[in-house]
């Protein structure tokens, strides 16, 4: 199964996330394999991701400006979540993957798992989940089930609307199992 792992630290040490880190993994081997990797960083101290150092994150065999984008969206859009750790250990991210059950090329679903714990996502790491099933045509619809994924202890629509955009979002890539 291929996923992503991304979490953001506080470098700059202004109690805010200003680094965030994507990390592609391919899980078919033993220890899990990081095939790519984009770093976004904050280096104006706004909250907004203005530099990053990218791989090939579409999948297209070029590293381009393009690539660049796609990390700096999403990376932004994951600070939307709350679920980063200012402090050392620095043990809060988010694993997330896709699958396409019946192997026509488009993801049927999209799972969020909130780890709080270092080392390898496992189970027991897991804080909370959220899913976005797709309607399997490719064109980003679907159903989002999700918990207060952004923090402010309440669960509403922004929730709601929050792990749809993230999954298509995260969609861009072409990084699922097939």
């Amino acid at each position: 199964m291929r996923y992503l792992k991304i979490h953001a630290q506080d470098v700059l040490d202004d109690d805010a996330p200003d680094t965030i880190y994507l990390d592609f993994y391919d899980d078919s081997s033993s220890p899990h394999t990081r095939v790519k990797r984009a770093v976004a960083f904050d280096i104006t101290e706004d909250g907004k991701l203005d530099w990053v150092i990218a791989d090939d994150m579409n999948g297209d065999g070029v590293i381009d400006r393009k690539d660049d984008k796609l990390a700096i969206e999403l990376a932004q859009m994951f600070l939307l979540f709350n679920w980063y750790s200012v402090d050392a250990p620095f043990d809060k991210y988010l694993k997330i993957s896709a699958e396409d059950f019946d192997a026509d090329g488009n993801p049927d679903t999209v799972r969020m798992h909130f780890h709080q714990g270092e080392g390898d996502p496992r189970d027991e790491t897991i804080a909370y989940g959220a899913s976005f099933y797709t309607n399997g045509d490719g064109t980003g619809e679907g159903e989002a089930i999700n918990f207060d994924v952004n923090n402010n202890n309440k669960v509403d629509r922004e929730d709601s609307d929050l792990v749809k955009a993230f999954a298509r979002c995260f969609l861009k890539f072409g990084w699922f199992g097939k």
